[in-house]
């Protein structure tokens, strides 16, 4: 059996490019791969970041209007209340009622928020 050497040309030796070309390659590819991996990245964190801005801004609408309108209902229930009762008396009670509503809500939320 005859063992085939390697051609002794100067073909041969340039068919196969030298190894600094080929690492260059391959660090330009994986460069290319990474930029490209990163564009996409930023453009679904961009639309991402757009649709959380979005809701944040209107769950603050929804809580600045809730907010508003209890606080209607607190001076519509004062007023009402200062037909049969003093100033001072008719805040109390709509402070104390309050006062008590927001205990009862902090306690029926802590002890949900406990169980979890």
């Amino acid at each position: 059996m005859a063992e085939k050497s390697p051609p002794e040309t100067n073909e041969a030796v340039t068919n196969y490019p030298d190894w600094p070309t080929l690492i260059g390659r391959a660090v330009d590819d994986v460069s290319r791969i990474l930029q490209s991996e990163l564009h996409i990245f930023q453009a679904n964190m961009g639309a991402d970041l757009q649709a959380r801005l979005a809701n944040a801004v209107s769950s603050l609408k929804i809580a600045a209007m809730i907010i508003s309108g209890a606080i209607c209902i607190l001076c519509a229930s004062i007023l009402l209340l200062h037909q049969w009762l003093p100033w001072w008396q008719a805040f109390g009670i709509a402070g104390l009622t309050a006062l008590i509503v927001g205990m009862g809500r902090d306690f029926v939320l802590g002890n949900v928020s406990r169980r979890r």
